[in-house]
């Protein structure tokens, strides 16, 4: 990045904090905060750094220039500004962090990991009883999204207790063995009574069954149930099936609605099944995604800052089930569209609102794609 581009960088995002009053994080006289003052933070941070209030935050980032990625602890501490061995641990939130690999932001590919923002925020409220209002989500800044659980309830977890949160959500365990989870039990049931003719004594005859969730359970057990009547109702919908057949299924159903699955063992083992199952566990892949939930440390970007890489803003999400990706990007959106002057470094073909496709050389183009351009290293400032 040259010089001049360096300096128009550094005023843009300065006069965003001039402009914004930033919210603190909960509690903020508890935690640690780092500032990163070059755009891809290879430099040396600024930290540990601590503030008592949101007014000496604020005043903090409107009066210092090239804070280009802002950070702060999932961690509480009682002395924030230690060093680590001195810090006092006092809790963390719960975090998740859901990123996509990909040099452009791609709609396609940020719509599809909202999809598995919206499946957590289900489990959060559903299955672990969080409120709407505990539950925080903000864009990345860059090519995904944050989602930060502030309760006392999960303030003390440890990294194992987070690892069994994650693990639960992904469905790990229960794809490598459906039948043999804690789901599913072998029960001896009394299916008939014969009587013995030489001593006249009635002698019970048993069978074990496979029972397993019923209709009206919640959580994992209420999704392996709707995955079962979705396989059956497909077959039952099926017009080239016979009668017989299509009779047999309609009883399976009605078992499984009882939490009989006897007669659904087979399906149990299938990988469509399997596949069924997946469709509701949220999908976290990437180790680096993984591990920020089991860093009860993990420094994180302050919502509703701007993201040093891109311009963008990590904003905060008011109405997460209301939210369309590319219908709302324009809310990430610090700069506005008047065109500036810069010079293209090679041919580019991105989305950034629109479709851009520019040429290598001078390009007049809207200001926040210019200074996304310039961050990514792609293009160098012409005039301002």
């Amino acid at each position: 990045m040259e010089q001049k581009t360096a300096q128009y960088i550094k005023r843009k995002f300065q006069e965003y904090y001039i402009k914004h009053n930033i919210s603190a994080p909960p509690e903020v006289h508890h935690r640690e905060f780092g500032f990163w003052l070059d755009s891809e933070r290879k430099s040396v941070p600024i930290r540990p750094k601590s503030f008592k209030s949101e007014s000496e935050l604020n005043h903090y980032l409107r009066t210092h220039q090239s804070l280009f990625h802002i950070s702060y602890s999932a961690a509480y501490y009682e002395f924030p500004e230690n060093e680590i061995s001195r810090k006092n641990w006092l809790g963390a939130d719960l975090l998740f962090d859901f990123d996509v690999k990909t040099d452009f932001i791609e709609p396609r590919k940020i719509g599809e990991i909202w999809e598995e923002i919206l499946k957590l925020h289900d489990f959060l409220k559903c299955d672990f009883g969080f409120a709407s209002q505990d539950i925080k989500v903000n864009f990345s800044g860059s090519k995904g999204f944050h989602v930060k659980v502030f309760d006392e309830k999960v303030r003390k977890l440890g990294k194992e207790e987070s690892r069994e949160i994650l693990g639960y959500v992904m469905a790990n365990g229960l794809l490598k063995d459906i039948r043999k989870s804690a789901f599913f039990e072998i029960k001896e049931v009394v299916t008939g009574v014969e009587i013995m003719n030489r001593k006249r004594k009635r002698a019970e005859t048993k069978t074990e069954i496979l029972i397993g969730p019923k209709i009206d359970d919640v959580g994992w057990g209420k999704r392996i149930v709707n995955s079962a009547v979705e396989i059956l109702k497909e077959q039952e919908n099926n017009k080239r099936l016979g009668e017989e057949k299509r009779k047999k299924i309609k009883e399976i159903l009605e078992d499984i609605k009882n939490g009989n699955y006897n007669k659904f063992r087979e399906y149990l083992k299938d990988k469509y099944m399997k596949d069924k199952i997946k469709k509701y566990a949220v999908n976290l892949t990437a180790d680096t995604d993984r591990q920020v939930t089991q860093d009860i440390s993990r420094l994180i970007r302050l919502e509703n800052t701007l993201h040093g890489g891109t311009g963008l803003i990590a904003k905060k999400i008011d109405d997460v089930e209301n939210f369309k990706t590319e219908r709302n990007f324009k809310e990430f959106v610090a700069f506005n569209e008047t065109d500036v002057e810069i010079s293209v470094n090679d041919d580019l073909k991105f989305w950034l609102l629109n479709d851009f496709e520019l040429k290598k050389g001078v390009n007049k183009i809207p200001e926040y794609v210019a200074v996304y351009l310039m961050l990514k290293g792609k293009a160098e400032i012409l005039k301002f």
